[in-house]
């Protein structure tokens, strides 16, 4: 029996290093109350292992090592099988040499249209169309990992922003809305066509420098890690010059405004004078918590 056990927790130690994303799934469905209200346990229980049991990349993770992200999903509206309503993203990774998790970004998608059978398995196949549900889930989950590569080694998530283009490209022919750039300025179309776009270079430059250079070093070098982080984010105004309001800009601040006033508090007057109106300018949402960098509160 004993030898037995062992062998089993070889197996599922082996079996959770092909697992990448520890991801949360909360399902807000107050607006469409209905007497099969029990179809929502399952479905958050068939979204979890979706994104969860599947394997993403060709690498082995360990349990710790998994990529926490959430998935709130608010249903607006439902008729038989097919559900609408919103979709929130969002993905952080742990901080080198100290208790700290940074957020990587957080989307807000509000083209959250699927069609969903209970009990019934969902299927992904990243060379055809399957379902918008899956299609979405596929697209986010590349993002994810395309944010989360990049932020550990140059343009390290290449593979992954390209599959998460080819889902979005694949899903505009039999997809709902959001995947197309007429569907609007804020959208998946966007926000992966900006990652994949040799434009938006420095932009992943930024990811890196502001994560790998500078965060990871904090606990080293504190004075050395904030110009690291000062300096990339100066180099974003050549990105917000080629495309004023990307949403690609605005889903980074999403996630990362509060953390940046946090970490120029108490920065030199010199580097508070040429990064908050920068800030400012390029994130115009979050203005009155840049304003608090030059205040020092």
């Amino acid at each position: 029996m004993i030898k037995y056990l062992s062998i089993l927790f070889v197996f599922i130690s082996f079996s959770v290093k092909c697992q990448e994303l520890n991801a949360n799934v909360v399902i807000n469905h107050q607006q469409v109350r209905s007497s099969d209200d029990y179809i929502y346990d399952n479905m958050k229980k068939s979204f979890t292992e979706f994104l969860n049991n599947r394997k993403w990349t060709g690498d082995k993770y360990k349990l710790e090592e998994r990529i926490e992200c959430s998935f709130f999903i608010t249903i607006s509206s439902r008729s038989g099988n097919s559900f609408s309503g919103s979709i929130q993203v969002q993905s952080g990774r742990p901080v080198f040499g100290v208790n700290y998790k940074t957020t990587m970004f957080i989307v807000n998608d509000n083209d959250f249209d699927f069609v969903y059978v209970d009990q019934q398995a969902l299927d992904f196949n990243q060379n055809e169309f399957t379902s918008n549900l899956t299609s979405i889930f596929a697209f986010y989950t590349y993002a994810i990992l395309g944010l989360e590569y990049d932020s550990m080694s140059k343009e390290g998530g290449s593979k992954y922003i390209s599959k998460a283009f080819d889902v979005m490209t694949i899903a505009q022919n039999g997809g709902g809305s959001g995947w197309r750039s007429s569907d609007g300025s804020q959208n998946r179309y966007w926000l992966i066509e900006n990652l994949n776009n040799p434009a938006f270079k420095d932009f992943r430059d930024c990811v890196y420098k502001y994560h790998r250079e500078g965060l990871d070093f904090m606990h080293k070098d504190k004075k050395q890690a904030e110009y690291v982080i000062f300096k990339a984010l100066l180099a974003l105004e050549s990105v917000h010059k080629r495309q004023p309001s990307s949403y690609l800009l605005q889903v980074f601040f999403n996630g990362k405004a509060d953390e940046v006033v946090n970490v120029f508090q108490k920065a030199t007057p010199q580097q508070k004078s040429k990064l908050v109106p920068l800030l400012i300018k390029i994130d115009p949402g979050n203005t009155k918590k840049y304003n608090n960098i030059l205040k020092g509160t």
